[in-house]
């Protein structure tokens, strides 16, 4: 096990809602931290919200030694474990970590690419008075936040619908 005189990355499990917490706690203890965040619109009471986030809710990266930090980690406040089991943690491959910060812009966000539509592919409105519909895309708008789709439920009417609403229709 010479992972565990190394210095390696490792996810943090937090308690529910506190990895900003959490991960600050870690900091102080001279241990390097990741949170990766990201900005989400979301619906709050109706209306349509831009909010931060944790990329991947309940968890952060921290990169220590397990000799040296793994207890004082894994009993840091707000922290629920450090994955792995009860004695030894499992590291996280430094790609992962790098992959992750690669994607991280200037404001330090990460950036979760959309995946475009292409022309015909089949998708149902999500959200909205018109979700459950199904249609076929046209095209995506100059934009690259709107889509023309061509709804198959009212004789093809055309309609200009938010990418963020769309999603893939599964196949029948």
């Amino acid at each position: 096990m010479d992972w565990m005189n190394a210095i390696n990355w490792f996810a943090v499990q937090t308690k529910p809602h506190q990895e900003r917490l959490a991960a600050a706690h870690v900091w102080r203890l001279d241990v390097e931290i990741f949170l990766p965040r990201v900005k989400q619109d979301e619906s709050i009471c109706g209306a349509l919200r831009t909010v931060c986030k944790a990329l991947f809710p309940g968890y952060f990266f921290a990169r220590f030694y397990p000799l040296l930090s793994f207890d004082a980690v894994r009993y840091a406040p707000g922290v629920l474990r450090v994955v792995g089991d009860s004695r030894f943690p499992i590291p996280v491959a430094p790609e992962i970590i790098t992959g992750i910060r690669d994607r991280v812009q200037s404001d330090g966000f990460v950036r979760l690419d959309q995946r475009p539509f292409t022309s015909g592919d089949r998708v149902t409105i999500g959200r909205g008075p018109l979700a459950g519909w199904l249609g076929r895309v046209e095209c995506e708008w100059d934009d690259g936040r709107r889509v023309m789709v061509l709804l198959e439920t009212i004789q093809q009417a055309r309609l200009l619908v938010e990418k963020r609403l769309l999603a893939v229709a599964v196949a029948a």
